[in-house]
């Protein structure tokens, strides 16, 4: 697997602490716009050290195989971050199935680039990662998420209750899933 890839739009990539400071302008950026849906943040990490960290954290798990984060960059402006897509809780061997996540800056939504990154990502993890299943947990009152997902053919398949803590509470999601379709 390598550790960028290219849409018509935009580039994927895998960062180095190198790019901490840019990943911590994302989060500042879209503080507000986000944090209703993320799991409660540790203290720190409005911090360049721990965004610093974490991307070495993140870096050496997707090395191993056991983590994948895509940052999305516009290719008309490659220094710029406006999201990310993150594939996690790789479950190998017999399931083969792990967790999608992603955010999109607040300026760039209803402009198709989240389709176009996750549709690209998700090719990625079916066909070179051999995943069988994908799995997205969204909350109940977040449609465009659930709009998104839907267009991307994943399927909805219940609720899992009280399963992320946001706000210091814990709260339902829906479950959705897409099965590989490439075999």
């Amino acid at each position: 697997m390598k550790l960028h890839y290219e849409t018509e739009r935009l580039h994927l990539r895998v960062l180095t602490s190198s790019y901490a400071n840019e990943v911590l302008n994302f989060y500042e950026r879209n503080k507000d716009y986000i944090n209703c849906w993320e799991p409660d943040r540790v203290r720190l990490f409005y911090t360049k050290e721990f965004q610093r960290a974490n991307l070495v954290y993140e870096y050496n798990e997707t090395i191993k195989l056991h983590f994948l984060r895509f940052w999305i960059f516009e290719k008309s402006n490659p220094d710029h971050i406006i999201g990310c897509i993150c594939f996690q809780n790789f479950q190998k061997g017999p399931l083969m199935t792990c967790t999608v996540g992603y955010k999109l800056d607040q300026e760039y939504v209803g402009r198709g680039f989240a389709k176009e990154a996750l549709k690209k990502a998700i090719e990625l993890v079916f066909t070179e990662l051999k995943f069988h299943r994908i799995e997205a947990l969204i909350h109940p009152m977040n449609q465009p998420s659930i709009k998104l997902i839907e267009k991307l053919e994943f399927e909805f398949e219940g609720i899992a209750k009280s399963c992320i803590l946001l706000n210091n509470k814990w709260t339902d999601h829906l479950r959705y899933a897409l099965i590989n379709p490439f075999h």
